[in-house]
């Protein structure tokens, strides 16, 4: 997997599968020159899009969903950390995944994800080539999750609530698969 790397301000940091320019939430994501992707691992990217995962997500919600956009690859290393944000860039979205990749991760690892019902948000100065501007985000009732080995987190989207991740103090990789699902 290629990776670019993402810097918002103080904010976030943190690496994102590389996609063609202009296209970096739905292009294949880039594998290196001479990698052929196992086919487990095609299975595991089709499976977020198949029609019987969509379906339980949906049943799970409780409400109608549809799948929008492929499933991107996250590395987070020592220092890198995700600031809260409430992911409602559109506002059919309705549901985001987070499958967890790094084994035997453990609290002192950081890197959990924090999620909470949204009581303030203040706007921060925003470096010009920033594609969104910076926010602080104030929650209640965080609750804070560490991301176990082979475990799918799901999280309901709205603008009350907001999720991020803390900064990784361990000394390796964080790796993740992030989807958005949308409502009918």
């Amino acid at each position: 997997m290629e990776y670019e790397r993402v810097e918002l301000g103080e904010m976030t940091a943190q690496w994102r599968a590389s996609r063609p320019l202009g296209d970096v939430y739905f292009g294949q994501m880039r594998r290196h020159a001479n990698w052929e992707t196992p086919q487990c691992v095609k299975d595991v990217l089709g499976f977020f899009e198949s029609a019987g995962f969509v379906d339980w997500l949906g049943r799970l919600a409780g409400e109608q969903l549809r799948f929008l956009r492929p499933v991107t690859a996250y590395r987070l290393e020592r220092g890198d950390r995700i600031c809260l944000h409430d992911d409602m860039s559109d506002p059919a979205h309705a549901v985001s995944v987070a499958y967890n990749l790094s084994r035997d991760w453990v609290t002192d690892d950081g890197g959990g994800t924090i999620f909470g019902r949204v009581t303030g948000i203040t706007p921060l100065p925003t470096p010009i080539d920033s594609p969104i501007p910076l926010q602080r985000w104030e929650i209640t009732d965080a609750q804070r999750f560490v991301p176990a080995f082979n475990s799918l987190l799901v999280m309901r989207l709205g603008e009350e609530f907001a999720h991020g991740v803390g900064t990784v103090t361990g000394n390796r990789s964080r790796l993740s698969l992030v989807g958005i699902y949308g409502r009918c």
